[in-house]
């Protein structure tokens, strides 16, 4: 595991265990909140609370009985801040979400890509989007704090080489940044451990 890609290289690992595509890192979408526990923020996110169900994300996708556009997250303490991985959608990352989780002088971050090209960090600060980034161009960016992330990029890589070849650093760079807003990195023992498991379901 190089240590330029090590988040990356955990993530993947972890993530091939619940995906069984050619490609199954093409997407992904994170969240951080402080001050706020695991069931609340699902409550906040739309979820179903009665389809709670404790499983690593190994086993996420055990026993899921899900419809076409239903969201999928885990959740769980990671620090004094909680995590979200959410394994089917975006609704952790769609920024009226993040702006309500962030409210009463709360936090919220996010990181996220898909396969067309979005990869993006949000953060959210008391109710407002401060900046909004690409963590492969991150001089493009817009909020009311566009600067308010740089103290945690120092040494970070976020730009692509001239072959398009370093999005791995890249997103391991997101994850560092999000460990040093947060206080705590995203770790094997939290991806090994039991989270609370969600179904938020597509509105119909």
């Amino acid at each position: 595991m190089s240590s330029d890609t090590r988040l990356y290289d955990l993530l993947l690992s972890h993530v091939e265990q619940y995906d069984d595509e050619t490609s199954p890192f093409e997407q992904f979408a994170a969240l951080w909140c402080e001050g706020r526990d695991p069931r609340s923020i699902a409550a906040l996110l739309g979820a179903d609370l009665g389809s709670a169900r404790m499983c690593t994300l190994a086993g996420v996708c055990d026993d899921l009985d899900i419809q076409y556009g239903d969201g999928v997250i885990l959740a769980g303490q990671a620090g004094t801040w909680t995590l979200i991985l959410q394994v089917a959608g975006f609704t952790v990352v769609l920024e009226e979400n993040l702006m309500r989780l962030s409210e009463d002088g709360r936090r919220a971050l996010s990181v996220s890509w898909d396969i067309g090209g979005n990869e993006e960090i949000h953060y959210a600060v008391n109710g407002t989007v401060a900046v909004r980034l690409s963590f492969i161009l991150p001089e493009h960016r817009t909020g009311t704090d566009m600067t308010a992330l740089d103290p945690f990029m120092n040494g970070l890589r976020f730009e692509l080489d001239e072959y398009g070849e370093s999005i791995e650093e890249s997103i391991s760079s997101a994850f560092v940044l999000a460990g040093r807003v947060t206080g705590e990195e995203i770790h094997a023992a939290w991806l090994d451990s039991p989270h609370e498991r969600f179904v938020i379901p597509r509105t119909r």
